[in-house]
């Protein structure tokens, strides 16, 4: 899980669905509705009592500009590294030190693709990523990746149709810091992802570009990590 806010980045758009963002990875849709169901749930957000679901609320409402959006995805094409380190929890909850007047420091950089996919194209547009070749791995402060399609079926408090603005496929690619995704971006790694050809290296004709699948171009987001919690495994 992490708790993530909106970079100052010239390249990012604003995200129209909020400048903050919890992103919670699970094994399966199973063990997700398995903790919703239950008391970690609850406590999470003050359900333990009235007073204190009450009480969350009312915090809730005076630091917040509307009610939280939720939106579910399945993932497809994860993939990940073994982290260095895990931050530590008591409890299952990050203790950290907060003055209430500065942000947290960012513990990753979230660099994220909204694409915007007809129907029509979704099978062919799948079927382009799994056929490319990915060397995140292989670059230093590379994290994890994501593939993220809508789930469009997905009910529970507070969620809403998806509205035809709302990008229906997302990539999260999380690196350790913005130095490490920048590296990359000014890369080899990049170009070749982009299908872009690195002139110096190879003296052959450049590779037509596909054909767009979307129905307008990706919208690009980037987000400051805070309060990580992993797994030892990672992502």
């Amino acid at each position: 899980m992490i708790i993530i806010h909106q970079g100052k980045d010239p390249l990012s758009s604003t995200d129209p669905f909020g400048n903050y963002v919890s992103f919670t990875i699970w094994d399966e849709k199973k063990h997700f509705n398995a903790w919703r169901g239950g008391e970690a749930f609850k406590e999470a957000h003050g359900g333990t009592s009235l007073f204190a679901f009450v009480t969350t609320m009312v915090k809730s409402a005076v630091v917040l500009k509307g009610a939280p959006k939720p939106a579910f995805y399945d993932g497809l094409l994860q993939q990940s590294v073994t982290p260095d380190s895990v931050p530590e929890t008591v409890d299952g909850w990050r203790k950290v030190e907060s003055d209430g007047v500065n942000i947290l420091p960012a513990e990753c950089f979230v660099a994220c693709n909204q694409f915007f996919v007809p129907s029509d194209n979704a099978i062919a547009f799948e079927q382009r990523w799994a056929g490319r070749t990915s060397q995140l791995k292989e670059c230093e402060g590379f994290v994890s990746f994501s593939m993220l399609r809508r789930d469009v079926k997905a009910k529970g408090h507070g969620v809403s149709p998806m509205g035809e603005e709302e990008p229906n496929y997302m990539s999260c690619t999380i690196w350790k810091d913005r130095d490490s995704f920048n590296s990359w971006k000014n890369g080899n790694a990049f170009k070749q992802a982009h299908g872009q050809t690195d002139t110096n290296a190879s003296e052959e004709k450049p590779k037509e570009k596909p054909v767009p699948l979307w129905s307008k171009p990706p919208v690009p987001v980037f987000y400051e990590g805070a309060l990580v919690i992993s797994s030892p495994e990672g992502a």
